[in-house]
């Protein structure tokens, strides 16, 4: 593992994340309900939390230039809207804002097998030059 490698995959990994589409223009991934739960058995706000600021992040690093520079969240607002129990939920992330050191990603999260929407996030992110090692 290069020391310059995205971040988002450790966490990505740990979460079962997979990074299915990466552009500037639109990032999306998707991941399993099992073992993202709370202990009723329902997907944990968490990791949900988690998955929409993967996403985002993915999408910042790739309009940024990364590795030159980095992208770090700031700020996250996420609604839940539905509770799921099983399978599989899709993250879908979409610039709203893509300025020099900010911008603002917007993320859907429907469940796989059923079309409907899980959560929405929205992530504020702070652009910065790879400080020199």
């Amino acid at each position: 593992m290069s020391q310059h490698e995205p971040s988002f995959e450790v966490l990505a990994t740990r979460i079962g994340l997979t990074i299915d589409e990466w552009s500037a223009e639109r990032v999306v991934g998707s991941m399993p309900v099992a073992g993202n739960v709370q202990p009723d058995g329902v997907l944990h706000g968490g990791a949900s939390c988690s998955m929409i600021e993967e996403l985002a992040s993915a999408g910042a690093a790739a309009v940024a230039g990364w590795p030159e520079r980095l992208v770090m969240g700031i700020q996250q607002t996420t609604n839940f809207v539905r509770a799921v129990r099983d399978g599989t939920v899709r993250g879908v992330a979409t610039p709203i804002h893509t300025g020099r050191t900010t911008h603002v990603w917007q993320v859907d999260v429907t469940h796989v097998e059923t079309g409907k929407l899980v959560a929405t996030g929205r992530v504020t992110l702070a652009v910065r030059e790879r400080p020199a090692e």
